[in-house]
């Protein structure tokens, strides 16, 4: 555990209490009712089918939706042939410049800050419905132009990638590499898999939860370094630095995949179809080691899968050749476990550092999810995209006029994820449902997933009631397929206990967070059965359990569901991992608002270590714990310190976000709240102002923050305190 930065409490004691003044009714965690039983629930917060109640009276025919990364979706993505991205899981998806020509560069994509101190002021704070929908449509033209960019960009680099292929291998001899499996392929002819390729546990069974598939991974690692000897050996040039095994898939990445790409897979559970947890990479300096290494592998290795992505590359443009190997456990009887090989070219494996591939593999990663469509065939579509220049209804037209559900069931994820118009998403999406509806029927996977992403996206609009609807009808779906214990149903649940949370931040009922924590408690149970206790999953539902009894004021049971969770973190993570310290964070949270200021700090104070240690220094999430220790100190009086520690955050998101984002006003917005607070109401109208500019511009004028900057501005103007 890294050493917390220093951090003086002098007045942190004599601020508040750290007993919760809810002890009465606080929740331990063994308290929680978390059981199926309907009878004691609280009544339903979600809609019925009657007239539709959201704010706005908008009449949308279905709305869809994924969250900004689809980790909680019901649909398999294409799975096993993926290019790698573990190695830099926290890094920023906007594009880096390329280091090796000026003309694979690609511009800044934030605007120079111009004329904040200028920007008028609504004193009336009449919020105009025509300059709204003229501030979106500005928005929404912003965001295209950045994707246009972003899109013309990874075009691009395609086209230079298969040109330096062509200096590398003019005759195309690495993609005439024969590589052939030996298991006949891993789907049997009913469209199920192949039981004796699932991941094993010690005793040959399948692995039932992620824990068990690394404990094997463990136990087997010597027999891949043992087959990785053999090649070196047999390879002539070959040697032990190019062929090594890496670190074992970071835990959180692979629950995302087995999330994301096998959920579906029948039989489960999604964790034991995971062959890239034993890894190693083989660097070959020539064709000719190539050759050998696909010549050695195919007489001294059983090939589960193998695949020539110098045939069709990878989606980011990356060529390899990947195969799964099944390892036989060293004394053990039909025992085995299937371990990843990723054979490289040493000069292809310079361009992907070269055109920074990882970061295309992250931006465009939805829209090659789904093991329906090829890579090529997305890769066209995204050439109309590119071809049409804009978005406008000439495209619109031309994309709903394809028969294909699961073309357009891409085109709605880009629309939703890439480019945020969630108004022409809904629309594909709701095209979707009706071509899945009439081909092959509501009862199917399919049409759950597309139900569901319709619900996410109208939540994300504000049409909570229309959202709710539609998330339980992905839910009655899911139950019908995969039965009612499944971890669809949970994925599912835990979405609808989110937007029954944002539709009671929106309408400050407590009814809703009592109906999303209903929905949280039977996710935890759905999960905790099916994927055992130790499992990240499980952590979430425990996370967000601690969140909805904060909402409902009970701090002693949220604290105990946020101490459960990390628990769990800590055990699968380790201790200096993001998660944990977001883990830590949650516990500050609830410590600060039970007026614990010295705990809250602890907690602080280990999140923003443990984050410098991850990320570094100028990070957004080491901003992010400045932000909250900057808040704490402001609320035990030390204003000079809490400037100082919004002024750090504010120079790391100028610096690694943008001068002109929502985390930038953010802290503009705090400096001023401090300023005022010492009396220093210029500096604070100043502040208050900077922030304003970017609020505007960016979210608009009805949005809550826009409108809490303008309040902030009309209080130091008159000279009073803020509250």
């Amino acid at each position: 555990m890294p050493v917390a930065n220093e951090i003086h409490f002098e007045n942190l004691n004599e601020m508040g209490d750290s007993d919760s003044d809810n002890d009465d009714d606080s929740v331990e965690i063994s308290d929680v009712d978390i059981s199926d039983d309907e009878s004691s629930a609280a009544p339903s917060t979600i809609p019925s089918d009657g007239p539709d109640d959201d704010a706005g009276g908008d009449d949308d025919d279905v709305d869809i939706s994924d969250d900004e990364e689809p980790a909680e979706s019901a649909r398999e993505p294409e799975g096993g042939d993926e290019y790698d991205d573990d190695d830099d899981d926290d890094v920023d998806i906007s594009p880096e410049p390329s280091e090796a020509e000026d003309d694979d560069e690609l511009a800044p994509l934030e605007d120079d800050m111009v004329g904040r101190d200028e920007t008028e002021y609504d004193e009336d704070d009449d919020d105009d419905d025509d300059v709204d929908g003229g501030e979106d449509s500005a928005l929404l033209l912003a965001k295209q132009e950045k994707f246009f960019e972003r899109l013309n960009h990874f075009m691009d680099v395609q086209r230079k990638l298969q040109e330096r292929m062509e200096r590398i291998d003019s005759k195309g001899r690495m993609a005439e590499i024969e590589v052939e499996d030996h298991s006949g392929g891993i789907v049997e002819e009913d469209g199920t898999y192949k039981v004796k390729y699932q991941q094993q546990d010690a005793e040959g069974e399948p692995a039932r939860n992620l824990g068990e598939v690394y404990e094997a991974a463990y136990q087997i690692k010597q027999a891949l370094r043992d087959l990785l000897d053999k090649m070196v050996d047999k390879v002539k040039g070959l040697d032990y630095v190019d062929a090594k095994i890496v670190e074992l898939k970071p835990r959180d990445r692979a629950n995302e995949k087995a999330r994301e790409e096998y959920l579906t897979r029948v039989p489960g559970p999604p964790e034991s179809w995971l062959y890239d947890i034993l890894r190693c990479s083989v660097t070959c300096k020539t064709m000719k080691q190539m050759e050998s290494v696909a010549k050695f592998l195919g007489k001294k290795a059983h090939i589960v899968q193998v695949k020539n992505r110098f045939v069709q590359p990878a989606y980011s443009g990356y060529r390899d050749i990947l195969y799964h190997v099944l390892l036989d456990w060293p004394y053990k009887e039909n025992v085995g476990f299937v371990a990843e090989i990723q054979v490289h070219h040493k000069d292809v494996l310079n361009l992907e550092k070269m055109f920074g591939l990882q970061n295309h593999y992250k931006y465009f990663r939805s829209c090659f999810a789904g093991a329906d469509r090829t890579v090529v065939e997305t890769l066209r579509d995204l050439d109309t995209i590119q071809k049409a220049g804009k978005i406008d209804e000439a495209l619109m037209g031309k994309i709903l006029d394809s028969e294909d559900p699961d073309q357009l069931f891409m085109f709605a994820r880009l629309f939703n994820l890439n480019l945020e118009d969630h108004d022409r998403a809904l629309e594909i999406y709701s095209r979707v449902l009706v071509l899945q509806e009439s081909s092959i029927g509501e009862i199917h996977a399919k049409t759950a997933a597309t139900y569901q992403d319709i619900g996410l996206v109208q939540a994300k609009k504000g049409l909570f009631d229309n959202a709710l609807r539609s998330l339980q009808k992905c839910l009655e779906i899911q139950e019908e397929v995969f039965g009612p214990y499944s971890p669809e149903v949970a994925i599912t649940r835990s979405h609808l206990g989110h937007t029954i949370v944002l539709r009671g931040d929106d309408g400050e009922e407590l009814m809703e967070h009592r109906g999303a924590l209903q929905q949280y408690r039977k996710a935890l149970v759905i999960r905790e059965k099916c994927l055992g206790e130790d499992h990240l999953d499980v952590a979430a539902s425990y996370q967000n359990i601690g969140e909805s009894l904060c909402k409902l004021g009970d701090f002693q049971g949220a604290l105990a569901a946020y101490r459960e969770s990390l628990s769990i973190l800590e055990s699968l993570l380790g201790e200096n991992h993001a998660d944990v310290a977001a883990g830590h964070s949650l516990l500050g949270s609830v410590l600060y608002q039970q007026g614990d200021f010295q705990g809250a700090m602890e907690e602080y104070s280990i999140a923003l270590a443990i984050r410098e240690e991850v990320f570094g220094k100028t990070h957004a999430t080491t901003a992010e714990s400045h932000t909250e220790i900057g808040k704490l100190l402001a609320e035990v009086q030390d204003y000079e310190e809490a400037e100082s520690r919004h002024r750090k955050a504010l120079r790391i998101r100028e610096t690694v976000v943008s001068r002109e984002s929502p985390e930038a006003a953010e802290s503009h917005y705090w400096i001023g709240y401090v300023l005022n607070q010492t009396g220093d109401f210029d500096g604070a109208l100043t502040a208050h102002k900077n922030a304003y500019g970017i609020r505007l511009k960016i979210l608009t004028k009805k949005h809550p923050d826009t409108k809490a900057s303008l309040r902030s501005i009309r209080i130091n103007e008159s000279g009073q305190r803020e509250p």
